[in-house]
This record gives C-alpha cells, structure tokens and sequence, in this order.
C-alpha cells in the first residue's frame, strides 16, 4: 500500500482522493446530493496555503496497480486547540478488508506526531439501517478510538406547514418582546460583527461536547469575515437569522444554514445558539422559524435541511422535532489521545 500526499494544485490527483471520498458516500446514501469537488478542491488549497484558521493535509492510499483506494483529510487548528486534529477518513467500498484503513492510519498518526497533535476525533455517517452497528464503529474499536459523543441526524421538510409556525409563533411571541429577529445572507451586518464571533465563540464551550476533547475556540470579526469569503468562494449560500436584544442592541442569538448552489434540493444547518444569559425567550425556536421560512422562499428548489444533535442536546431536539423533524440517522463521533513516544 502506497501513501501519499495530495498537492491540491494536482487537479487529477486531487480528483482521485475525490472519487474514493464520494464513492464511500454514495455507498452509504446513494439517494442523496452530497460532496462536490470544487467546493472541496477550493477549501483544502486554502487549507494548504496561508490560511491562519485551519491547515489541512490529504492523504491518497493507493493499491499496488497505482488505484487510489482510501483518502484521508486531516484539518489542524491553527488559532486554538492546537492539540487537535479533526480527520476525515474513507476507504473506497471496492477495497475494503484489505487493510487500507489500518495502513492510511498509521500515517495519520505519524503526521499527528510531527506537528505535535495529540488528539483526534472524527465522525461517522450512519443511515436509518447502519445506525449503531455501522462497521465504522468495529474499525474504531479495533484501532483504539472510544465514542465520544453521539449525535443524531434529524431532517426537516421545506417548506414548512404554514399552520404549524403560525401556532409555534404565536406560543413563542409572548416570551421574546424585548427581541428583533433579523435575516441576512452571506455577509453579517458591521454592527453585529464582534456579537457573532462571541456567539460563535461560545459554540465551542457553551453547548453539549460529550467526551469530546475541545477547547475554546478564539473567534473575531476578522474570522468571521474569512469564513463568509470561503463560503462564497465555493459558490456556497449562507443564509442567517439572529435574534437582537432592543434595550441593548446587542445580537444574542443566531442560526446558521448552507446550500450549495450546485446541489440546493438539500441545504445544511450549522451553528443555533442562544447566550445563557438570554436563554428562556424562545429564541432559538424564532431564529429558525425565520430562517426556515427565508429558505424555503428564497430557495424554492431545497427539498430539506439536515440538522444534526448531540443525544444529550435535549433543549435543540425539542426545537426540531416542534417544526417537524424526523430522524434520520446518526453520526457518532470517536476520538483517540495518542500514547505518548517512549524512548
């Protein structure tokens, strides 16, 4: 088995990592839109650059006739967490139990050791019909790694039953008086630039991480502005909506959502969160209330938004499942602390 990092500028080499990323995907969901190379090719040659965020190493396994047979993405925090490394790993379903992932693994673990990362986590997919017994979850075993956290994935139709959110908002309204719920795309408004990156921010202390070794994360609004660039340089929307404090003007809580214009039929949630200390007014119900709603008028052709929870998450799955919500899947998450080098 050869290992080898991929040079994103290697249009053809990058493309064989693609294949063998997106071949395991459809494998596990064949119905559903899913990875698209340009979005991935332009994300990990900004990784590969001078981003300050994040730096990202691929890895192509490839068999003895040259075939690449497994792919790993391995991001690095460059701001924060600095022991930390989040892994993606798939070994095409053609090639499987030939040890591809045993051998793409050890690699991983050494790159680990050279940049002086000492823990790394990664989540699987896991359809209706895998959901916890998904082989992922033998090959971690065997490799070392324990269960995190388990989150599940949850979907909501669009557009959503008019009926349904006028009674949600007509329960919610009572409680979120001293609120402004606001709506933008791709770019956050100036004013409420430095709350964002607060709020994103607390996403990394403030929600349920299970075991999973996570440190704060160190957010601005300079970050920030980099993550919108990235979204719009691959050709992804971002549609937001948050809810503003009117005595203070200050925004105290946000939802984020992603489509892909090449594939829009499904769009992807990301970060809802509500301060602490503004907790209790329905606020996250609202943000995704207008959201949604924006979404599905903006966007005509998204079928549905993929929305995933920690089990324990108990407060956000009651959200979901109140504007429709229905389960599908899962997505553990496994991580491993490397055993320290010894002489």
């Amino acid at each position: 088995m050869l290992i080898e990092l991929v040079d994103a500028r290697d249009e053809r080499a990058f493309a064989e990592w693609f294949a063998v990323l997106r071949a395991a995907e459809q494998h596990l969901r064949p119905d559903e839109p899913g990875l698209l190379l340009h979005e991935e090719r332009l994300l990990v040659l900004e990784g590969q650059g001078a981003d300050p965020d994040d730096r990202q190493l691929v890895l192509v396994a490839r068999d003895p006739g040259g075939r690449a047979v497994g792919g790993a993405r391995l991001a690095l925090p460059q701001r924060d967490n600095l022991h930390l490394c989040e892994l993606e790993l798939a070994v095409h379903p053609e090639a499987r139990r030939r040890g591809v992932g045993r051998a793409l693994s050890a690699d991983i673990e050494r790159l680990m050791r050279t940049d002086r990362r000492t823990t790394v986590l990664s989540y699987v997919d896991e359809p209706p019909a895998l959901a916890g017994s998904a082989p992922a979850r033998a090959f971690a075993a065997a490799l070392g790694w324990s269960l995190a956290q388990e989150e599940v994935r949850r979907d909501i139709d669009l557009p959503l039953d008019p009926d349904r959110v006028a009674e949600l908002e007509q329960r919610c309204a009572p409680y979120a008086q001293d609120y402004e719920i606001r709506t933008w795309y791709g770019w956050c408004p100036d004013e409420l630039l430095t709350d964002r990156a607060l709020l994103i921010q607390r996403m990394s202390t403030d929600v349920p991480l299970g075991e999973i070794d996570l440190h704060e994360e160190v957010w601005d609004g300079a970050r920030v502005r980099r993550v919108e660039q990235r979204n719009a340089a691959v050709d992804r929307a971002s549609l937001t909506a948050g809810a503003v404090h009117r005595p203070t003007g200050r925004l105290v809580a946000y939802t984020d959502m992603g489509i892909p214009r090449g594939t829009p039929e499904r769009a992807y949630q990301s970060d809802t969160i509500v301060l602490a200390e503004h907790r209790g007014h329905r606020l996250g119900t609202l943000v995704k209330i207008a959201a949604l709603r924006d979404l599905a008028e903006k966007w005509p052709q998204c079928r549905y938004i993929s929305t995933w929870n920690a089990e324990e998450n108990v407060h956000m799955i009651d959200v979901n499942e109140a504007l429709g919500a229905r389960v599908n899947g899962s997505a553990p998450c496994f991580q491993r602390v490397l055993d320290p080098v010894t002489a």
